[in-house]
């Protein structure tokens, strides 16, 4: 395999991800994997002017979405044109769906429009209430957890490791890519390292919805009229269904595993390192070459991939780093707990299996889920990850495996 023009694939993917369909004027929000975005059709407007707003609903949330209200506020000093409604609606969009609609404002400088008073009365009373529904939406429970911004950038995380590990690994080791899950079956395959919910969404897992929540998203963008700066606010209302991942959860392991040997709660007592320990853990078994980093609190609450600190005592459920070994295959190390694996990520990408190989110090897997904030003992099933068990992982293990014993059976 040429892993120059695949690693030049990658980075060209990286490079260009972030690109939208919208003007250079944009401003974009997203929760709950459902991004709303506004673009003025330019970025400074004359006194008579007439300024035009697209906005766009995108649903990446992996559930549909129903009861859809999107709407504008009326700048200061301007009224809807003529035949322009307040407020699009729309029954339904579904996974992966957009809604796009477009707002067009006219000069009011008299405000003696009827019209407008009502249609700008219509809209203040609705974004009186949205720091609070926003604030509720932000603390309301729901079996994923995503019902924060912060939560909903889980669903972005493998890109965005994938993304830094290629920046990184192209200066470090002559573009060599890592892939950290391989793509699996119809049905998708997972690293049993770390289940998140969004994970279970992105693989195509049912999940049953058991209950409905209201959610509310706002965006301004910020524009220039006559010297003057104004902002044009776009909201949107929705319902969705909240899954049971905890279900779901259980569900993927016991159709991906032999054996479930054990479920244990995450607990700030003896089963997990604080960061201080884990680094040593690591150094002890020569993993100091790249950092240390976390993703998850022991709440469960995603970090976004945080680096670990040799003085700190807080703790973590698990933790990862990189290894370049010197035989130029690049490997992913994971503490889970208090138990290490190994991801021969280069190795992974070379193999044709659609299973996913790690290497273990037993023939068991622990494994952390975000969804009931646990941690899994499994057997897993051959389909979905072979386990290479060795003594102990250290980086002279690593640099003595070769692709044929990582893969010999």
């Amino acid at each position: 395999m040429d892993f120059k023009k695949v690693a030049s694939f990658f980075l060209a993917m990286a490079m260009t991800s972030g690109l939208s369909g919208f003007d250079t004027y944009a401003a974009e929000k997203t929760q709950n994997g459902v991004k709303l975005v506004i673009s003025a059709d330019k970025e400074s407007y004359g006194a008579d002017d007439k300024i035009v707003a697209n906005v766009s609903v995108e649903n990446n949330s992996g559930s549909d979405i129903t009861d859809i209200s999107l709407e504008s506020v009326i700048p200061e000093n301007y009224r809807f044109s003529d035949g322009d409604k307040a407020v699009r609606r729309a029954t339904y969009i579904r996974s992966g769906e957009s809604m796009k609609a477009e707002f067009a404002f006219l000069p009011d400088v008299k405000e003696s429009s009827t019209q407008a008073t009502e249609e700008r009365s219509e809209v203040a009373k609705a974004t009186e209430t949205l720091k609070v529904q926003e604030s509720s939406a932000a603390t309301s429970s729901s079996a994923v957890n995503e019902s924060t911004e912060e939560n909903t950038e889980s669903s972005e995380f493998n890109v965005k490791l994938l993304i830094v590990i290629l920046l990184v690994l192209a200066l470090a080791v002559g573009g060599v890519v890592v892939i950290l899950r391989k793509k699996g079956k119809k049905n998708g395959i997972m690293i049993l390292l770390c289940i998140t919910a969004a994970g279970l969404l992105d693989n195509g897992q049912n999940v049953k919805a058991v209950d409905t929540e209201t959610h509310t998203i706002s965006v301004g963008e910020a524009v220039t009229i006559s010297g003057k700066e104004y902002e044009l606010t776009a909201i949107v209302r929705f319902t969705m269904d909240i899954p049971d991942m905890q279900a779901a959860v259980e569900e993927y392991y016991e159709e991906n595993s032999e054996e479930i040997v054990s479920v244990e709660e995450v607990k700030e007592d003896e089963n997990v390192f604080t960061e201080k320990e884990a680094i040593k853990f690591m150094a002890d078994r020569g993993f100091t070459d790249y950092p240390l980093t976390y993703d998850f609190n022991m709440d469960r609450a995603y970090t976004d991939e945080a680096e670990a600190s040799a003085d700190s005592e807080e703790k973590h459920p698990m933790y990862q780093t990189l290894y370049a070994a010197e035989n130029g295959s690049v490997w992913t190390i994971f503490i889970v707990g208090k138990t290490i694996a190994a991801n021969p990520a280069s190795y992974n990408l070379q193999s044709d299996i659609d299973a996913q190989v790690l290497v273990s110090e037993t023939a068991t897997l622990t494994s952390y889920t975000e969804a009931g904030n646990k941690f899994y003992e499994t057997v897993p099933k051959e389909s979905a990850v072979i386990l290479k068990v060795v003594d102990k992982i250290t980086s002279k293990k690593i640099n003595e495996l070769t692709y044929e014993e990582v893969f010999g059976r």
